[in-house]
């Protein structure tokens, strides 16, 4: 009897087929691990939770048991798997009554579905009823179910009847619930299959060693010395903000931080986390920042502070970029985890997975469970129509999974407090007293101011204005194609200008970062602009004389000023951030800002930019962009799916950012050595990888990799130094 197959041989690999026995096992009790590990501190039923798993790993792949689809293994050039393999899976975990584990075969490929429309099939829930696509397999496996069932019993030691959920309690878990445990199985079943084909053992993060963490960044922090252009009085202050949020013993799992920009809080905030990391014995801490460049300048703190002698500092502070959940076989030894004890992520790829039903951008949250999450610059991390459900999963994590939360941010918008996002509304501990923060928002009055240009200007009148500020100056504008066009326009006017948005490549970004902190340092040198999009409004350590921003969200414009005399220079005074609009066809708009820009243009008709503090301003711009029909309508429509089950809808209508993207690789080299199947470091790819939007892979003629329709190669112009793959798009403008 020939060997049965879970995946199939690549003879031109020199990679020998895998059995059938070898992976199931594999994945039980690597599912079964991750499902013990998520559930440690979860308030339900735990022995259910772990069994539920391992039930659905051990049946994952049942169905591969098919006499036509293990041909189909055997064979070479691989041939397509002529059935379905879940369908076999879902007949016999119901046969047995074990209904959510049915439910996480269903969805270990094509993802969490929505539950009432399942359960409105009756008898054919999860299944394809007849007279639809998909019935020819679900006919033969009710014909054969009981066959696979015995030759799996002949292969694994199957001992799926330990527990039952039954009807009593299936499809009872809450949506984040679903999530975790659809996680434990697509990670066990990914990682055992990417290291059956790359041939090596997934990279071990390192350990948590939170106390010796800790004791590092207490000596980093202390060898920063102080601020030579701040003044005596802002030095003392950051020394006050870093020990008080260092000693706060939390009674609670949720907190805020409303220290300003300038303050210390990357490190303060980390020092608290460390902190309750090792009270409470926390898995991991996980810093979601809302831009994807302020990501290299954290990271690039985190591991001079944290990282330990002869540790790699990638295993111990990752650097999650951007989306690099990849769902081919090929590719999924390149994906991203959230296995190492630092995680430094954006906003899009926390909160968007937290919303997924996709399984391989789920794979990672198992880890997110039990483990301390700082959300810095929480204002600017997701729109606000998103809050209200957001705010319920955030409040279940440190409920009921063992989370601890801060949300920091020096405009701290505080929308727990307002009624349409929570009711009835939330109060949060703050990490930091009264009385200290009275004292840094003095300070905060002294240094900057905002201002609001009404005319509109086109491509050539905009630099002439920016060029009549008083240099360094930092210009922020709403599209990536409106600040390559403007970069462009400026340099050919003879400014001296640098560039800076996510059309450049991570590792590009990077540089581009160092050269404006190379000349940011330089008194002298003042006449240039960076002309960016709203990835520098928060969280870089940027400080720049004046600023510019395009008519946006309120918050924007508020972070923007923390780049703008960041460190008080008593010789600039305050500096000022301008508030511009622009009219031009060569410019393009992002319809999402509109809401929002229409709020903070009421605000400074109506004095309120004036007369409110940030985070009062802040607070006031949500509560009337709550009031926008269209917003109001689209959360409420959010939070009813989540809560009926609607997980594909749910994931259809949780954008962070509106728009649909791949990763394209800007690198020749590493895409050729991906096309050979060459085991690459993930973050290198990444950090060689720009993000484009789906719709115009057609249009800026990309190629997939590796036969895959998850990762690009990018084949126009490219510029690493100024324009990026902007380069190739207007650079002939």
């Amino acid at each position: 009897m020939p060997l049965r197959l879970a995946h199939s041989a690549r003879p031109q690999s020199g990679i020998p087929a895998q059995t059938y026995r070898a992976h199931v096992c594999r994945v039980a009790r690597l599912g079964h691990r991750f499902a013990e590990l998520a559930s440690l501190r979860w308030t339900g039923d735990r022995v259910l939770f772990g069994e539920t798993v391992r039930s659905a790993c051990l049946l994952h792949d049942v169905g591969k048991l098919d006499e036509d689809n293990q041909r189909a293994l055997h064979a070479w050039p691989l041939a397509r798997l002529p059935f379905a393999h879940r369908d076999a899976g879902v007949r016999l975990l119901i046969d047995r009554q074990k209904f959510n584990a049915a439910v996480l075969v269903y969805s270990h490929h094509a993802g969490l579905p929505d539950l009432p429309v399942e359960q409105a099939k009756g008898r054919y829930a999860f299944r394809q009823p007849p007279d639809t696509d998909g019935w020819v397999t679900t006919s033969r496996t009710d014909e054969f179910w009981a066959e696979y069932a015995g030759i799996h019993g002949e292969e694994v030691p199957d001992h799926t009847a330990r527990v039952e959920d039954g009807l009593a309690t299936a499809l009872r878990w809450s949506s984040l619930a679903w999530r975790i445990a659809l996680s434990c199985l697509v990670d066990a079943d990914h990682t055992d299959t990417a290291e059956h084909y790359s041939r090596h053992s997934v990279l071990r993060p390192a350990r948590r060693r939170w106390v010796e963490r800790l004791a590092a960044l207490d000596k980093y922090v202390q060898g920063l010395g102080t601020d030579a252009i701040g003044d005596a009085r802002r030095n003392a202050l950051r020394r006050r903000v870093y020990q008080e949020a260092r000693t706060f013993e939390p009674t609670s799992t949720l907190y805020e931080c409303d220290s300003p920009v300038g303050s210390g809080k990357t490190t303060a905030v980390m020092a608290h986390l460390l902190h309750v990391a090792q009270a409470r014995r926390l898995r991991h801490i996980f810093v979601v920042l809302p831009f994807t460049n302020i990501i290299d300048q954290s990271v690039d703190v985190y591991r001079k502070a944290l990282v330990l002698d002869e540790e790699n500092p990638e295993r111990v502070v990752a650097a999650h970029h951007h989306q690099a959940d990849y769902a081919s076989t090929d590719l999924r030894h390149l994906a991203t985890l959230w296995d190492c004890p630092v995680t430094v992520t954006t906003a899009v790829q926390f909160f968007e997975t937290l919303a997924s039903n996709h399984p391989a951008r789920l794979r990672k949250l198992h880890e997110l469970a039990g483990s301390a999450i700082f959300i810095d610059e929480a204002h600017a991390a997701i729109p606000a129509h998103l809050w209200p459900v957001t705010w319920k999963w955030l409040k279940e994590l440190t409920s009921e999974w063992g989370c601890h939360l801060v949300l920091a941010s020096g405009s701290l918008a505080r929308f727990w407090q307002e009624k349409t996002f929570c009711s009835p509304p939330d109060h949060l501990g703050n990490l930091l007293p009264q009385a200290l923060r009275d004292d840094l928002a003095a300070g905060e009055s002294r240094r900057i101011r905002y201002e609001r240009k009404t005319d509109a200007f086109n491509v050539e009148t905009f630099p002439e204005f920016v060029r009549s500020l008083p240099g360094p100056r930092v210009v922020v504008l709403n599209t990536v194609q409106t600040a390559a066009v403007i970069a462009l326009a400026t340099r050919r006017a003879g400014d001296d200008v640098l560039h800076l948005s996510t059309a450049l490549a991570p590792r590009d970004r990077h540089k581009v970062i160092a050269e404006v902190k190379r000349r940011l340092a330089d008194p002298h040198d003042v006449n240039w602009t960076l002309v960016s999009t709203s990835c520098v409004e928060s969280g870089v350590d940027f400080s720049f004389r004046n600023a510019v921003r395009e008519l946006s969200a309120t918050t924007s414009a508020v972070q923007l000023g923390g780049r703008a005399n960041r460190h008080g220079n008593p010789e600039w005074g305050a500096s000022t951030v301008w508030v511009v609009s622009l009219a031009d066809s060569r410019l393009t708009n992002n319809p999402s800002i509109g809401p929002a820009a229409r709020v903070l243009d009421r605000l400074f008709r109506e004095g309120a930019v004036d007369t409110q503090n940030a985070s009062e301003l802040c607070t006031s711009a949500l509560r009337l962009e709550m009031s926008e029909a269209d917003i109001t309508a689209g959360s409420e429509r959010l939070k009813r799916a989540d809560a009926a089950g609607k997980y594909k809808e749910t994931s259809h209508l949780y954008r962070v950012i509106d728009e649909d993207t791949v990763a394209a690789v800007v690198d020749a080299e590493i895409a050729s050595r991906i096309e050979a199947g060459e085991r690459l470091n993930p973050y290198d790819v990444l950090a060689a990888s720009v993000r484009v939007q789906r719709n115009r892979i057609e249009k800026y003629k990309l190629v997939p990799l590796a036969g895959s329709d998850d990762l690009y190669k990018w084949t126009l112009g490219y510029d690493p130094q100024f324009l990026g793959y902007m380069d190739g798009v207007v650079g002939a403008y």
